[in-house]
């Protein structure tokens, strides 16, 4: 940009009267504004180097009144500007916070117009990626999307198998999103299906009671929690491949259902349903996710600026017999209460698990669960956080399992819960045990943690069509200079009538055992898919090791 060009912009952006200033951040500047008399209008000011200029380029071609109305964009010297058309309403995350959960008929209305704005979008090639409450203004006409900080364009990533650096609102972000596979349409239908769950729920899908709303017949109805079932499957190739195909099936499933006669109560409408969380900086629940060289590094801001490092959530996958490896070692740097159990549950030297072979998960559970818990364990960091492991087997001979649930749940002294969360897996093969690992809690340490395995639902279990395992060689253990110790070796796939899918990769988890052969830590890592007949090496560095004796390495499918 040449001196003429830039005092020509700088007069264009004088022009402008700055009523106030909505949001400013790194991602830049938005203000309410006025020209002339005339407004108001929303003017966004990107730094030059953030700008996806393609993105609003394809929204300013879009004809859909769900969408905002792009009335002008320019270049100054360091910045991008689009001014679009101000849509006077209140957020839906403002509205359910205020008035709880919406009526069936209301929530069914309003994601059909947010399905709208998305749908167009998508055929502009558009993936918007940050669909949630906050991002949806309610106006007296009804729905509009909002906030394309983090949309792109479907073709930018063509030539990837997954997204190398994403961005997305926890709970709301579809798993691909999360770095590990290629985003697309079916990423922005995840994200429909867990905004339309909140809606009827009046929860997060991270919060404790989620799950328990969702699958209470008289807040959901089966239809419609099938809906959300389907739209939020963890594999893009099960859920509704299109916006098109979602409407189709939300609107079919409300006419079946007769939605309008199956209604909740007045009462229970007027129902609030209690918060979990101070929600009112929802921007500061914003996941980042870096991966580079085989590494992924999960940073998760969270309400009230608590900062977990390491996997929140983030589980998976099914592990054969043949697709561990072992080897003895011992920890110089060692740190943190050591704590463990064994098989039976029985206490640590520091802690105790208690292990529950089997829990419910809603109203179309598995009766007979074929899943079983055979060992788990954990440990505390100094800093409060739990690292745990656990192994669950698939008992059935024929049956395969996707996305079994493991609720973890941590304890004070007092019996009290210190935290809660689930952790659900890919698939666990018939006689399969499927080993996992992750970090839960907040920063206070439990004096308990509970393993309980959650029944499956009846869709999730089926006959096998197929197997796959992971033979791990070539491992080694290195005490590095900085205070970390790095686990490698290398994995291969072995399918039997397994097919992968794009993108598919293997995930790698880490157990840590005492020299009571039980459980104390576990952390994780993923791989690409090893082509034929090949191996991919694999690398996983963690700091702060509880003390130990030996160590376990398996993989599993992601």
């Amino acid at each position: 940009m040449d001196d003429k060009q830039a005092m020509h912009a700088m007069s264009i952006d004088d022009a402008y009267h700055v009523e106030r200033t909505l949001a400013r951040g790194p991602s830049g500047v938005t203000e309410l504004v006025s020209i002339a008399g005339t407004g108001p209008f929303v003017r966004k000011k990107i730094p030059s180097p953030l700008a996806q200029r393609n993105v609003w380029a394809a929204l300013s071609a879009c004809q859909s009144n769900r969408l905002p109305r792009v009335e002008a964009t320019y270049e100054l010297p360091d910045r991008f500007v689009i001014v679009y058309d101000y849509v006077p309403g209140d957020t839906l995350a403002h509205i359910v916070e205020e008035n709880g959960r919406l009526a069936p008929n209301a929530a069914v209305q309003l994601i059909g117009q947010v399905c709208e704005a998305v749908q167009e979008l998508h055929q502009h090639g558009v993936i918007h990626r940050d669909i949630t409450p906050a991002n949806v203004i309610v106006a007296q006409d009804g729905a509009h999307l909002i906030d394309f900080g983090i949309a792109r364009i479907r073709s930018e990533a063509s030539n990837r198998s997954r997204d190398t650096t994403a961005l997305g609102t926890y709970g709301f972000a579809s798993p691909e999103q999360y770095g590990f596979a290629k985003t697309d349409a079916r990423s922005d239908v995840f994200s429909l299906g867990r905004l339309l769950g909140f809606m009827l729920t009046g929860a997060y899908p991270d919060d404790n009671n989620y799950d328990q709303l969702l699958n209470d017949n008289a807040i959901v109805t089966p239809h419609l929690r099938a809906v959300i079932s389907q739209a939020c499957a963890f594999e893009p190739s099960q859920r509704p491949q299109s916006v098109p195909e979602f409407r189709q099936t939300l609107f079919s499933a409300t006419d079946s259902a007769a939605v309008s006669t199956q209604l909740p109560s007045d009462a229970q409408r007027a129902t609030r349903v209690p918060r979990i969380f101070d929600r009112l900086n929802l921007s500061k629940r914003a996941i980042v996710l870096w991966s580079a060289a085989g590494a992924v590094l999960v940073i998760a801001a969270i309400v009230g600026g608590i900062i977990f490092a390491g996997h929140l959530g983030i589980t998976g996958p099914a592990k054969s017999p043949d697709s561990s490896m072992r080897s003895d070692g011992s920890s110089s740097n060692g740190s943190g209460a050591g704590n463990a159990d064994n098989a039976d549950g029985a206490d640590g030297a520091d802690g105790a698990s208690s292990n529950n072979s089997t829990g419910t998960s809603g109203t179309d559970a598995v009766a007979d669960n074929p899943l079983e818990l055979v060992e788990s364990g954990w440990s505390v960091s100094q800093q409060g956080y739990v690292s745990y492991a656990f192994a669950l087997r698939n008992t059935s001979t024929t049956l395969q399992v996707r996305y079994p649930e493991v609720a973890i749940t941590g304890r004070a002294k007092d019996g009290s819960i210190v935290f809660s969360q689930t952790q659900t897996l890919n698939m666990a093969f018939p006689n399969q045990t499927v080993y996992d690992a992750g970090q839960a809690g907040e920063g206070t340490a439990p004096e308990t943690v509970d393993f309980t395995v959650l029944n499956p639902d009846t869709y999730n279990v089926a006959k096998a069509q197929g197997t796959a395992a992971f033979p791990i060689s070539g491992i080694s253990k290195i005490d590095n200079r900085d205070g970390g110790t790095t686990f490698n070796g290398e994995v291969r796939a072995v399918a039997d009538g397994f097919k992968p899918s794009d993108g598919q990769q293997i995930k790698i988890s880490l157990v840590l055992r005492n020299a009571q052969n039980a459980i104390i830590y576990g952390d994780i890592a993923f791989v690409d898919w090893p082509g034929n007949g090949r191996s991919t090496p694999f690398s996983i560095t963690v700091y702060d090791l509880p003390k130990y004796v030996s160590y376990d390495l398996y993989a599993q499918i992601w």
